[in-house]
Order: C-alpha cells, then structure tokens, then sequence
C-alpha cells in the first residue's frame, strides 16, 4: 500500500491547495510528528523559530510530506543518538529557504548523484521513493533543493521557496 501511494504521489496530477503558509509554524508542527520517534532514538530535534519570517504561499500539506520526509531520512541515517538541526531564514527579498541538517552517516558522491531517482535506496526497507516525491513537490513549488553531504559527517538539504509577496 505504501509503494502504490508514494507512487501515485508522483504520477497524479497535483491538485495544490495554495494559501500562505507561516514557515515557523509549518516546522514546528512537522516537528512535533516526529518527536517521538526522534526521542526514542535519542535524536536532538532542534528547531528556532524566526517570528520575522513572512510567509510564502504553497500548499501546507505537501510542503509537511517535504519536511516529513527529509526527517524520516535524517533520522535513518543518524539511526541513533544524533541531531536534526531545521533552520528557516530569507535567502534574499523574494525567497526563503529551510534547511534540514543531520548528524548521520553522510552520502557518497555516487549515491549523492542518484538520491532524487525513483527506487534509489540505500535502506533494506525503503522504497526508493521518499526523496523523489521531495524532488516532485519541490518542483511543482517552484522551489530549488540544495544538497550537500560528507560521508561520517551529515547531509544538508535546503529547499528555497519563493515567498508569497
């Protein structure tokens, strides 16, 4: 069932719901969702709020299973006792950006090129499909994903959004 939906996801036509979306508020609860699973790993959420933010207009939904999925990857690729640090800040007067920064394991170059690709996986479990449906929303956003990664070391990824002016 998760194969089916996480693909449907990325075939479907997207039917965004487009409204202003407050970015501190958007992380917060994002946040939230995974704090259990995080605390059981003894994972450090770290997250702080930046009030003068404006807001950008996407839809807040999509833009949760963007946040919810880069976590979930950052939290596999600590697996435990690290941090998760989320950053949100104006990349310049007409973008934003947030930034999702692990303690994990880090990528290769060759995974690095092939991480946004439909059934890419490095987890025996996985789908291959979390990071394309990032790469999927993002562009239906407009938005731009960066990613940077040292092996032993941790992996940024930072999504920058136009904001709703």
């Amino acid at each position: 069932n998760r194969v089916v939906s996480e693909l449907l996801e990325l075939v479907r036509p997207a039917h965004l719901n487009y409204q202003p979306v407050d970015i501190n508020a958007l992380i917060h609860h994002s946040l939230q969702l995974v704090s259990q699973d995080a605390q059981s790993r003894g994972i450090a959420l770290q997250f702080t709020p930046r009030p003068e933010l404006s807001t950008i207009n996407a839809d807040a939904d999509r833009l949760n299973q963007v946040l919810l999925n880069l976590y979930l990857n950052a939290m596999q690729a600590i697996g435990r006792d690290g941090v998760i640090h989320v950053s949100a800040s104006e990349a310049d007067r007409r973008r934003m950006k947030i930034v999702v920064k692990d303690s994990g394991k880090g990528m290769s170059d060759e995974e690095l090129q092939a991480i946004f690709t439909p059934y890419f996986t490095t987890k025996a479990d996985g789908t291959g499909l979390g990071l394309a449906i990032v790469k999927h929303i993002a562009r239906i956003h407009n938005a731009r994903i960066k990613l940077e990664s040292e092996v032993d070391v941790g992996t940024t990824i930072t999504v920058i959004f136009e904001t709703a002016h």
